[in-house]
């Protein structure tokens, strides 16, 4: 995708670590980023700017929406640009690359004529940057609960129920061990399925399901590897329960 509409971006979030990455991607493509590690200095550099950054890239936390609204500030010094929050977690459309979009037609439009398409190609780099599988992980905001089952609603000591049940567990043990990563992730197809007993071609069947091929001979190979970790690990509050060539996680209390 060629991008004719290079750009000065600032970029602040709490977490700088996250505020760096994104410029460092954004840069690739050209853009001239500044990254500022306090937000109240962020907001100073603007006002005191000759010529306005073409967009702000926030962090979500940065304040609190409640008490702050960022387009009044400005507007009130009559200062409007383009701000997008990169972990927003109130989308009014389908990507954020089009609710980023549609912000800037409701909010700006009224002050500035200004062809915000233009901005759609770097929108649409920076989302699958937000959104990918390595490093949507580590952005706040950004992770989806969990559905509670039904099960534990109805039952009135709920909050100790998934205290003593929560799925933490399998991560401290790979932090302990440094288990491979193909042996975790049979762990934790195992733990995602703790409620059944499991043959070989189930297992096998449950790695189709997410579209990795395996054979049985590497799966029996994985399991004693698996197990094996398990048993040296003297802190593990968990087991790989084996009954006629079927297998089950089961966690326990220790």
């Amino acid at each position: 995708m060629l991008y004719n509409f290079l750009m000065k971006i600032f970029i602040y979030s709490p977490q700088v670590e996250i505020s760096q990455i994104i410029s460092d991607h954004l840069q690739e493509k050209g853009n001239l980023c500044f990254v500022f590690q306090d937000f109240s200095d962020l907001t100073c550099e603007v006002m005191n700017q000759k010529k306005q950054p073409d967009l702000l890239v926030l962090d979500y936390l940065s304040f609190n929406h409640d008490l702050f609204n960022i387009y009044e500030f400005f507007s009130n010094k009559s200062i409007f640009l383009p701000v997008i929050f990169y972990n927003d977690p109130c989308l009014t459309r389908s990507t954020r690359t089009s609710h980023w979009l549609a912000q800037f037609e409701a909010l700006l439009c009224k002050n500035i004529a200004k062809d915000f398409s233009k901005y759609e190609p770097l929108f649409i780099y920076l989302e699958e940057l937000i959104e990918s599988d390595e490093f949507r992980p580590y952005i706040t905001l950004l992770q989806p609960a969990k559905d509670l089952p039904q099960n534990y609603i109805k039952d009135r000591f709920t909050l100790q129920y998934l205290k003593e049940n929560s799925d933490d567990c399998i991560y401290t043990f790979k932090e302990r061990t440094s288990i491979p990563q193909n042996i975790f992730s049979l762990l934790k197809l195992m733990q995602k399925n703790k409620d059944m007993l499991l043959s070989i071609k189930d297992i096998q069947n449950l790695y189709k399901e997410i579209g990795k091929e395996i054979t049985e001979k590497s799966i029996k190979v994985m399991l004693s590897t698996l197990r094996k970790y398990i048993r040296e690990d003297h802190d593990c509050n968990f087991l790989i329960y084996h009954e006629k060539d079927r297998y089950r996680f089961i966690r326990y209390k220790v």
